[in-house]
């Protein structure tokens, strides 16, 4: 199950970030395996300025099938939140549309080259300008996509 092109660095963001973060409770990964092989998979994050869910994705054999519905569940009881930060890239909306109708969620920003050229990335639920406010300001890329975590 590839992560995706519209993420450059998200394997370094996985090992330097997400692993860490599982350690110390602060990242959750939620598995769905069907027959003993992954069909879903959800990364979350709780920290003390943010909740969020990081990743989310499900094998196009399973699309449909409430995968994503499981994880996006276990996700939010986890955070032990209904409205958590997250953002989609805008070519990736029409596969998560429904489901971000499903539960309420809300488009509060649109940043254009967050983490690809020219790629629209939506936020969603940001109660105020969010902790990704000051990198776009500052047209910071975010850590996963620093000179370390490209891919050489």
């Amino acid at each position: 199950m590839p992560l995706s092109d519209d993420y450059p660095g998200i394997d370094c963001w996985f090992r330097r970030k997400v692993v860490p973060g599982l350690r110390s409770g602060t990242r959750f990964l939620l598995p769905v395996e069907r027959d003993g092989r992954l069909v879903g998979l959800g990364i979350a994050k709780n920290e003390l300025d943010e909740r969020k869910i990081c990743t989310v994705r499900v094998s196009p054999h399973y699309s449909g099938r409430g995968v994503g519905v499981r994880l996006f569940d276990g996700l939010l009881k986890w955070l032990d939140d209904d409205r958590p930060h997250l953002t989609v890239s805008a070519t990736k909306l029409p596969v998560f549309e429904r489901i971000f109708d499903h539960y309420g969620f809300d488009v509060t920003s649109a940043h254009e080259g967050l983490y690809t050229p020219r790629a629209v990335e939506l936020g969603y639920n940001e109660a105020l300008f969010s902790s990704i406010a000051p990198m776009v300001a500052s047209h910071e890329k975010p850590a996963f996509i620093g000179p370390e975590c490209r891919p050489s």
